[in-house]
């Protein structure tokens, strides 16, 4: 924990000063305001980026999601979905992309039905998908932006904190050049 220290001694206080502030430690070790400066920021870095990786882990999976529905759009409009395997696509279509059930056919049709039958139950097929697909694609490209506004925040938390320790350094090392 840090909690500010005020010191009021003339040796360390700038002209005309009756105190400066330091941060002290749990264990009574002061920082320095550009060291305080330069933790928060680091955490702050360090936060930011433990916010973004729960966001894109949650992108990966949205992206395997459109990625299989789109496989599964691209066959139904190729005709290459079996009829024996549409009950297992369709069940996916609704527990996992989120389509009514009432908008998918029950059957896509079988071998005695005519090919205008299968051509309507597959575009209402195709037509109930592309609205999901349409969706997850605007989420995704919304996550996209917010996980490339964290890594940039991220990044300014980084940058000011490391130019902040680099300044420190070259402080420091200015002053015991000068004693």
């Amino acid at each position: 924990m840090i909690s500010p220290v005020q010191i009021a001694t003339n040796r360390y206080a700038p002209p005309g000063a009756q105190a400066i502030n330091m941060y002290q430690l749990d264990n009574g070790e002061t920082l320095t305001l550009g060291q305080l400066m330069a933790a928060v920021c680091i955490r702050a870095g360090a936060n930011m980026e433990a916010q973004t990786i729960p966001k894109i882990n949650t992108m990966n999976g949205n992206t395997e999601t459109l990625t299989t529905a789109s496989g599964y759009l691209q066959r139904l409009a190729e005709d290459t979905i079996q009829v024996s395997e549409w009950p297992t696509v369709r069940t996916w279509l609704i527990n996992v992309l989120g389509v009514e059930s009432s908008a998918l056919p029950t059957y896509l049709g079988n071998s005695a039905a005519s090919t205008t039958t299968t051509y309507a139950k597959r575009f209402q097929a195709i037509n109930a998908m592309k609205v999901k697909l349409e969706a997850l694609t605007r989420q995704a490209q919304e996550d996209m932006i917010d996980v490339q506004s964290m890594i940039n925040k991220r990044d300014v938390a980084f940058t000011t904190g490391t130019s902040l320790i680099k300044e420190l350094g070259s402080s420091q090392n200015n002053i015991a050049t000068v004693l």
